[in-house]
């Protein structure tokens, strides 16, 4: 049988990507940007959100490019595509909800610009007279933008594990990527504002503040139209759902997104609440063990033999490492930054050959003494099933001194 000919819906398909692909990498190869963006309008009145998402994965998976080089270059990108974006034809009025998470990511993102415009202000007080007023203020600014943190682990913990179930999966990573470059530019600059290192702050200042801005551009002009194509109210509720256990970067929703529809109801099987799992030590209800598990002061998660993280606990306190419930199902290498990932994969491989069966990390982080461990759980023949990380504040453990017997009345 003769193979059938591409339509020729398919075949300008291919040729668009081909095109972005080519452009991407002259970029890449350090060829003048300008000539670029010439060549790109003279091709392109617009793109979609998908297709910079195919092309991404395809100079990934064909051209070999990492995730950590498609994020040095990701701000040429961005300024590439800026304006030429599709919107998206499905933006529906629920979108335009006080409360729906779109809504919530622009509002948090005018937050944040105004957090910097403040902190440009009083910076340029300060570098004009040092005194301890306006550093401590400086200081309270700098808290205050420091929330940004929570927005962005909420797209990583709650919306890119839905874009990587639609099979978007070059972009997440290298958003996370810059994300965590942000995170590190904040760092440096507070100490800088903290040490006094007077020379370096305005440098240091107009980086970061210019990389929030850029990201700003990304999730609007790109993340937002990518999302919005792929995802479905369903979704959206559950990442709705999930901000408010997160938390939000500087403002709150001025009221809770309430879809127009009769019910959703989460699915899937479940155990009955009194029925009794019997152990070699004895036997608790379903009920029982679910609140032993989230009363235990850990966090703990569980990824199976697939590397596919399947359970975590979910105790009343803020979690120190953000987990949700759109993460399940999710490979564990698309839970992680990219910079870790080399390093979780190498654990995970001496669990599985056997020559590890344990790793503990113990670390200041987020303001807090943490201890992390790792245990590959095995069955009675030795089989490998899975790694059982569990994550605990040991700050207060240190801290005690004496003893104490006495129960309280």
């Amino acid at each position: 049988m003769a193979q059938q000919q591409k339509s020729q819906r398919t075949i300008e398909t291919e040729k668009r990507q081909e095109k972005l692909k080519e452009l991407i990498l002259r970029l890449h190869e350090g060829e003048d940007q300008d000539v670029i963006k010439k060549e790109f309008a003279e091709h392109f009145s617009n793109v979609s959100a998908f297709e910079i998402a195919v092309m991404e994965r395809r100079l990934m998976a064909q051209e070999g490019i990492e995730a950590e080089e498609i994020m040095r270059l990701c701000n040429i990108h961005a300024s590439l595509f800026t304006g030429a974006v599709e919107k998206p034809e499905n933006i529906s009025k629920e979108m335009e909800k006080q409360g729906h998470p779109v809504q919530v990511l622009k509002q948090e993102n005018l937050a944040i610009e105004s957090a910097l415009e403040r902190i440009e202000r009083v910076l340029a007080a300060y570098m004009e007279e040092p005194e301890a007023d306006l550093k401590s203020g400086l200081l309270k600014q700098l808290a205050i933008l420091w929330q940004f943190d929570i927005h962005y682990e909420r797209k990583e913990n709650s919306m890119f594990p839905i874009m990587e179930r639609y099979g978007i999966l070059a972009p997440p990573k290298v958003m996370w990527g810059v994300d965590d470059n942000i995170r590190m530019l904040f760092k440096e600059f507070k100490q800088l504002v903290e040490e006094d290192e007077m020379d370096k702050l305005l440098d240091a200042f107009a980086e970061l503040k210019y990389e929030l801005e850029e990201m700003i551009v990304k999730e609007e002009e790109i993340l937002i139209p990518m999302v919005t194509d792929a995802f479905n109210e369903d979704d959206w509720i559950a990442i709705a759902e999930e901000s408010e256990e997160m938390g939000y970067c500087i403002v709150k929703p001025e009221a809770k997104w309430v879809p127009e529809r009769k019910v959703f109801e989460e699915t899937g099987a479940s155990v009955p609440s009194d029925a009794k799992l019997n152990f070699g030590t004895g036997h608790l209800t379903f009920t029982e063990l679910e609140k032993i598990m989230n009363l235990l002061p850990l966090e703990i998660s569980f990824i199976d033999a697939n590397d596919t993280f399947v359970y975590f606990n979910n105790n009343s306190q803020k979690k120190i490492f953000p987990r949700t419930k759109n993460a399940l199902g999710r490979q564990v290498q698309n839970c992680h930054p990219p910079k870790s990932v080399d390093k979780v994969m190498a654990l995970l491989n001496a669990f599985k050959t056997g020559t590890k069966d344990a790793e503990t990390l113990w670390f200041r982080a987020k303001g807090k003494f943490l201890m992390v461990t790792y245990k590959a759980v095995r069955d009675d023949k030795g089989t490998y099933l899975g790694t059982l990380e569990y994550v605990q504040d040991i700050g207060p453990i240190m801290e005690l001194e004496g003893e104490n017997k006495t129960i309280s009345e």
